[in-house]
């Protein structure tokens, strides 16, 4: 049976009010958490919280969601805030060692775009931020930047995933949600689709499938060669390139690639093969 917090709680909000920025009438800003307690329709200034606050209120109000028109239109429960093209970037943000709040923090963010973005916590720690993309995008080494001046300035820990630009229709709260569970399973800093998508999306095969398990069985026989085929792969196939990164002689390198192909069957010189040892080596 479904029952409201003031159900249960009586006289919440009183003691809510002394703990937290308690707004009770609308307009509610845009990253309020709004929550029905003690049957009234109130919202809690996020960004007045610790990381340690919110992960509290949303604990002890598990129907807290953001008010922000992004968060709402992605839930399905508002317009879209545009009709131009926008990326998604997701970010997880540890912020236990700074003195800064989620809202001064999103903020520092925010403001550190060459163009004007905008963006929302859907947890404690991580959240999105929307960037318009018919002008400029921030490059890889753009977003590597402001990560680093972020952490320094706030000193926090921060990872950011780099979502596809596109357009806005009902098609992108689907999309988004897809991009999310990437996110969640990157462990990099920063990471991007073309980098986790094909890892993360055939782990399960790789996993379960006998032919695929037999596979990366055969690629184990030679430990070593794990490092050679990422660092070939990285450097799309090209031997001379792969052997300096990996700081052997290119005749060295090319007698390894033939005692591995003769010991597993893959030519790692051939595109189709490098590509399916990467991703069997994958975790």
């Amino acid at each position: 049976m479904d029952v409201k917090v003031g159900e249960t709680m009586a006289a919440m909000l009183p003691l809510l009010k002394r703990v937290v920025p308690v707004i009770t009438a609308p307009p509610f800003p845009e990253n309020a958490l709004v929550v029905t307690v003690d049957n009234q329709v109130v919202a809690i200034d996020a960004e007045a919280l610790t990381p340690r606050e919110v992960a509290l209120v949303k604990a002890l109000l598990p129907q807290a969601q953001s008010q922000h028109p992004w968060a709402r239109f992605l839930r399905g429960e508002g317009l879209a805030p545009t009709t131009h093209p926008v990326r998604m970037l997701y970010f997880n943000v540890d912020l236990h060692n700074s003195q800064a709040t989620p809202g001064a923090w999103l903020d520092a963010l925010c403001s550190l775009f060459a163009s004007a973005v905008t963006g929302f916590f859907d947890t404690a720690s991580s959240g999105v931020v929307i960037e318009p993309t018919e002008n400029f995008i921030a490059s890889t080494a753009d977003l590597a930047g402001i990560l680093d001046t972020l952490d320094s300035d706030f000193d926090s820990k921060t990872r950011l995933f780099i979502g596809h630009p596109w357009p806005v229709d009902d098609e992108l709260p689907g999309l988004v949600a897809a991009e999310r569970q990437l996110a969640a399973a990157a462990p990099q800093r920063l990471a991007t689709i073309q980098q986790t998508a094909l890892a993360t999306l055939t782990r399960n095969a790789r996993q379960n499938n006998p032919l695929l398990q037999a596979l990366t069985a055969v690629i184990a026989q030679d430990a070593g060669m794990q490092d050679v085929i990422t660092t070939l792969y990285h450097e799309q196939g090209n031997l001379t390139a792969a052997a300096k990164a990996l700081f052997l002689h290119r005749n060295t390198l090319q007698y390894r690639l033939e005692k591995f192909e003769h010991q597993t069957g893959f030519n790692l010189r051939q595109m189709d093969d490098l590509v399916l040892c990467a991703l069997l080596i994958q975790a």
